[in-house]
């Protein structure tokens, strides 16, 4: 697991951001932050560095999570028994059970990305991660720089772990929903998040992080 700063303003206060898979920080630089320091992970195929990234979150005042598409997953399996580091728990796009044929990506299209996973189908998944053509334009110039090999290792380690390690608890206090999500369904990521109360759902894609300008804006929706 990598993580790095994309915001350091000396702030006593803190948002982790939870990346999803085959991610670095490229595509969110563009993202700005007022109120506090931004800190990134992404890369799931080591979690050893765990104790590190809490160390790290306690040197702040306060801390708020954001977790995106199987960083979701991943936020649950690291922090189940320390969700209390947290002031607040967001997750965007992703599912506590995310390969599934009625809660997450139904699994014969996760091995299908898995074994189509070459420079096209790369750019293939991109461009169904941003909603199309034009989100994939803008998405272009900030391209995520990692080597197909490593992102293709992460995506079967995010397998086996999803696989292996079912979760049966929710440490997330509230949820958004993209309507246009075209790597989980929409349906599947309504069914999965059905009891949640906090639920915000917007007419964006998969990536829908240019719909805001601050990390800050995003911490502070709500139901319209």
């Amino acid at each position: 697991m990598e993580f790095r700063y994309l915001h350091k303003n000396n702030s006593p206060k803190l948002i982790l951001f939870m990346s999803g898979w085959g991610c670095d920080e490229l595509p969110f630089l563009k993202i700005e932050a007022n109120e506090y320091d931004v800190l990134m992970c992404y890369d799931y195929r080591d979690l050893s560095q765990i104790q590190k990234l809490k160390e790290e979150i306690q040197s702040y005042q306060e801390c708020h999570l954001i977790a995106w598409s199987l960083g979701v997953f991943i936020s649950s399996l690291l922090f189940k028994d320390d969700k209390e580091l947290f002031k607040s728990r967001l997750a965007i796009n992703g599912s506590l059970s995310p390969i599934d044929e009625e809660q997450g990506i139904p699994p014969a299209i996760f091995q299908g990305t898995i074994d189509g996973l070459n420079e096209k189908g790369r750019d293939k998944f991109f461009m169904r991660m941003c909603g199309g053509r034009s989100g994939y334009a803008d998405f272009s110039e900030q391209l995520p720089k990692r080597q197909l090999g490593d992102q293709k290792e992460e995506l079967i380690c995010l397998q086996n772990m999803i696989l292996n390690q079912p979760i049966t608890w929710d440490i997330f206090d509230k949820v958004l929903l993209s309507s246009r999500d075209m790597i989980f369904p929409f349906k599947n990521l309504e069914k999965a998040w059905e009891t949640k109360s906090q639920k915000l759902i917007f007419d964006l894609p998969h990536f829908c992080f240019a719909a805001w300008n601050s990390w800050d804006e995003i911490l502070k929706l709500e139901k319209s």
